[in-house]
């Protein structure tokens, strides 16, 4: 009886413990995995995938111990994981890090020993296990390989616990936002490339550690699971609809035909669309027929035929595109990584020159020469509405529109915090604060070299104090005297102690009485004390407190 072809997807990017850094492509990894798997092979998802807040802990041993009652003898299954790994520095066993994980402690943790025990329960003919961890390696033992096709049957026939961990006992790495890591960015390479009918688990398994070894200073690692030794092996199958219709591919279309679709595909699929990365090992090859065929239009050895049929599907062969869609990657990772600035707030201008820089010459261009099809020297109009799709301001906002702006978001800054007293910091984890804050702090200059114009000074009069450094200094004074002045209502004929419940305000006593005798203490600062009679003379006797009219 022949079984059926499942996948259990578990990945997190992001932890509930700020403590774990996140990752960038762990969720990104396991859904092309699953989408490859579903859509060119035999296989289909046992159940939701286990993405970060859902794949806590308790989760995923329950779906994990599910498993062995939803799948039969026949059965095959493989258990994708991307996530953080963790090593134990005395035994050296390994750890899976769930989302609820705690950095302190390894008590929510999932052991190697917890995942054996799972797979131990499920009574599959194959379960393959892959896991995309740093440390990844430690549910291992030795390897094997397979001589020749013919023991494809016999190997599918018998049992077989296999895993295929991305790194041995080692970190490894996440790779760049959104272009997937070194290892699943290989092994997705070799199940898309594919055209064989069939082919062993541990083929793959050894292209794979071949290529990501190559890329980087991680080395794969393949094997039975620790413990689990069987003499089958998994083996995977094309649809037979895709084997037919690569087979249609290759008789009926040239390298050339097949390579422009796969462009015009791109236009759906990817992100650095209409510009296709030779970096990236996902695209590195399509990257480069893209690059040829601008080098041919160059030399004028492109077909008028093909240069239309390009033009058409969106082609670009301007010659300086790959330089701004480099510089737009830095730029959309650092907006990311700043909770979705649109621009270089002036706090972070030191930390990203570059992308600053590349964002400046993009809006000194378009400022010099709009977007115009008659003025070749003009700002490309691809480049414009890719900006303008990602939220990139380049057109200058007119000042009265700013001004407006400016006004709506101090207004509504102060419906909920205390005018004159606090502002909007530059600094703010918010980045709307912090926008609002940068645009406070150029108007205040101005004000203090009155360069204000009359209206804006009369609206900030309204909200803010034009010495609010200087003058936050006095109010915070005047607050620890009005310390005093309560203590003094509530018990006239005492002085605070420091040791009790007022030890602090005695503390304060004592200290402004220590800078009066060292000539420390500021002649303000001394009129308010005498004023509110705070004893700071030696002389100094119970008095009843002043009045401030």
């Amino acid at each position: 009886m022949k079984g059926e072809n499942f996948i259990l997807s578990i990945a997190i990017d992001k932890y509930s413990d700020s403590l774990f850094d996140n990752l960038d492509n762990a969720v990104f990894d396991a859904d092309r995995f699953l989408n490859v798997l579903s859509g060119r092979y035999e296989f289909k998802p046992i159940q939701d995938p286990l993405y970060n807040e859902i794949a806590t802990r308790r989760n995923i041993i329950d779906v994990m111990n599910n498993l062995s009652s939803s799948i039969s003898a026949n059965d095959n299954l493989i258990i994708y994981y991307a996530g953080h790994g963790r090593i134990h520095p005395k035994t050296n066993k390994g750890f899976w890090i769930p989302y609820d994980g705690n950095k302190d402690s390894i008590s929510n943790f999932i052991s190697n020993s917890e995942i054996i025990e799972c797979i131990e329960a499920i009574d599959a003919k194959h379960i393959l296990l892959i896991s995309d961890s740093c440390f990844s390696g430690t549910l291992l033992t030795k390897t094997r390989s397979v001589l020749d096709e013919k023991y494809y049957l016999k190997l599918a026939e018998k049992k077989s616990r296999y895993m295929f961990s991305s790194g041995r006992l080692e970190s490894v790495s996440d790779g760049h936002p959104g272009e997937g890591s070194p290892f699943a960015n290989a092994l997705i390479k070799y199940l898309e490339d594919n055209e064989k009918k069939y082919f062993a688990f541990t083929e793959m398994a050894t292209t794979v550690k071949k290529i990501t070894g190559s890329l980087t200073a991680q080395q794969p690692i393949y094997g039975t699971i620790s413990g689990l030794n069987y003499e089958g092996e998994m083996i995977f199958r094309l649809k037979e609809k895709q084997v037919s219709k690569d087979k249609l591919l290759l008789e009926n279309q040239s390298s050339w035909d097949i390579n422009f679709k796969l462009f015009c595909d791109a236009k759906e699929t990817r992100k650095e669309w209409p510009f296709i990365s030779k970096e990236n090992p996902e695209t590195k090859s399509l990257g480069i027929w893209c690059s040829d065929q601008r080098s041919y239009k160059r030399k004028g050895k492109l077909s008028p035929d093909k240069e239309q049929r390009l033009l058409n599907a969106g082609f670009l062969f301007d010659p300086l595109m790959e330089k701004f869609f480099k510089g737009l990657a830095k730029f959309l990772i650092f907006m990311e990584k700043e909770k979705g600035y649109n621009y270089v707030p002036r706090h972070l201008r030191p930390k990203y020159n570059e992308e600053e820089s590349w964002q400046r010459v993009q809006q000194r261009w378009y400022r010099k020469s709009p977007c115009n099809p008659t003025n070749p020297k003009s700002y490309p109009s691809y480049r414009y509405e890719i900006l303008r799709k990602n939220n990139i301001q380049l057109a200058p906002i007119k000042v009265r529109e700013r001004w407006e702006n400016f006004q709506n978001d101090i207004i509504t800054y102060y419906s909920t915090h205390e005018k004159f007293i606090t502002l909007p910091s530059q600094n703010d984890k918010n980045p709307d604060i912090a926008a609002i804050g940068n645009r406070l702090n150029d108007y205040m200059v101005d004000w203090k070299r009155k360069k204000l114009s009359s209206e804006k000074v009369k609206f900030l009069e309204q909200y803010v104090d034009i010495n609010f450094g200087k003058n936050k200094i006095r109010r915070t004074f005047e607050k620890q005297v009005m310390g005093y002045v309560n203590f003094k209502k509530l018990f006239p004929n005492s002085e605070p102690k420091q040791s009790g419940k007022y030890k602090l305000l005695a503390g304060r006593i004592a200290n402004w009485k220590s800078k009066k005798k060292r000539k420390k203490l500021s002649p303000w600062q001394e009129k308010i004390l005498r004023f509110y009679n705070v004893p700071i003379d030696s002389h100094d006797t119970n008095k009843s407190v002043g009045l401030l009219f």
